[in-house]
């Protein structure tokens, strides 16, 4: 905390399309990406030896027609672009689409009985999430009697913060709150500030609609939220961002039968939608199109911020389509870049495998058992939550033990 409020004093804000020139013989100029508020392309002109060079970094280009924010501005040249490739391999549905099946996950557990879990990023996509409701809500398509909790302290913070800066919000947002409407409070919205708050909202038997944090489930109340209402049949638990690899969200959407929670197993019962519509990344063919205003025919692209099956997937039809040059860079990987030349790659060195010796590491472990052997009579007399921590921590080294038998089988 210390050292980030040390830092505030030094940040210098800049408005979109304003250049500045932080260093001499460095011009730099932020244009609006249209992913979420404040985000920036970045145009980084550097001189050097007689000779300008331009890079452009994307950032997180978000998709075009979203609701709040302006579409991405467009770039016309650079000679190297470094460019994001998260939705590289696939493309979103229409925006129409999406509200329509939002509509149909609240109708479905409204009918139930039963709560809608919305695991949502608490900056722009919670915002657009409240948004569409307001949209449903003029449509007759989420019930005046449901109610929506907000249960996020940060994003309950950036929702404040997006009325604040609404002259940076898109036109059609900035025309209703003239006209004295407000898309991000609804009638029926309650805020959920500390934990007593969110502990309440599963202690009620009612249908309601529940946006809380972290948009992959990895984190934050969520956790609490998919623990209470995971295994009900009639509620719904609706993906509306991406779900990166590793992350109990992406485990749901694979379609797992169950997924670990505060150390117990959860059925997965409830009906599952994912709504990529409602991303703030720019699906494949909108990456594409914002590439195509760039004039530039001999541009370098790297492509950056993406799992590796949408990089090149996406670096094929760069290559296609442009006839551009495409790299994907390696972790670590360093870069050379020379105007008017073929850049240098410098690969990150091979790390020297570590000398391992296996027997002491197995007395170690022997020594450690037979101490947790001893005490199984003092466990039995802990609390039974503390008991099944210790049971869970047991099975789990057994498994690791079992993978170490099967690894001197093969």
């Amino acid at each position: 905390t210390a050292d980030a409020e040390a830092v505030a004093p030094l940040i210098k804000t800049r408005k979109y399309e304003e250049m500045f020139s932080p260093v001499p013989g460095i011009r730099v100029r932020f244009q609006d990406a249209g992913h979420i508020l404040g985000a920036a392309i970045v145009e980084l002109l550097i001189e050097e030896n007689g000779l300008t060079t331009k890079l452009v970094f994307s950032g997180d280009i978000g998709r075009p027609n979203q609701l709040l924010i302006e579409d991405p501005s467009s770039v016309r040249e650079a000679d190297y672009l470094f460019m994001e490739s998260t939705y590289g391999n696939r493309n979103h549905k229409g925006e129409q689409e999406s509200l329509d099946e939002l509509a149909e996950a609240i109708a479905y557990s409204y009918a139930n009985g039963e709560k809608v879990v919305i695991p949502a990023f608490a900056v722009e996509r919670t915002q657009e999430i409240l948004y569409s409701l307001h949209l449903l809500l003029q449509a007759g398509k989420l019930p005046k009697d449901m109610p929506v909790y907000l249960d996020s302290p940060l994003a309950i913070k950036a929702t404040e913060i997006f009325h604040r800066y609404h002259d940076y919000l898109d036109g059609a947002t900035q025309d209703i709150l003239k006209n004295g409407g407000d898309p991000l409070r609804l009638p029926n919205l309650k805020m959920s500030t500390s934990t007593a708050d969110s502990i309440r909202i599963n202690e009620t038997q009612e249908a309601a609609i529940v946006i809380s944090a972290s948009g992959m489930c990895n984190a934050g109340r969520i956790k609490h939220h998919l623990r209470h209402n995971l295994w009900k049949t009639g509620a719904s638990v609706v993906f509306v961002g991406f779900q990166a690899e590793g992350t109990p969200g992406r485990r749901i959407v694979d379609g797992a039968k169950k997924i670990r929670i505060f150390n117990e197993d959860i059925a997965v019962a409830a009906k599952v939608y994912t709504i990529n519509g409602f991303s703030a990344h720019a699906g494949q063919d909108q990456l594409l199109a914002w590439l195509q205003n760039f004039q530039s025919k001999t541009m370098q692209v790297f492509l950056v911020h993406g799992e590796f099956s949408a990089q090149e997937h996406l670096a094929g039809l760069i290559r296609e389509r442009f006839g551009l040059s495409v790299a994907i860079p390696e972790y670590l990987e360093e870069i050379v870049l020379k105007t008017g030349k073929p850049f240098e790659e410098i690969k990150p060195a091979a790390e020297a495998s570590p000398e391992i010796n296996l027997p002491p590491l197995w007395a170690d472990l022997k020594t450690k058992l037979d101490e947790v052997g001893g005490k199984m009579e003092k466990f039995a007399s802990l609390p039974g939550a503390r008991q099944a921590e210790i049971a869970e921590l047991l099975r789990q080294a057994a498994a690791g033990i079992e993978k170490i038998k099967k690894s001197g089988e093969q």
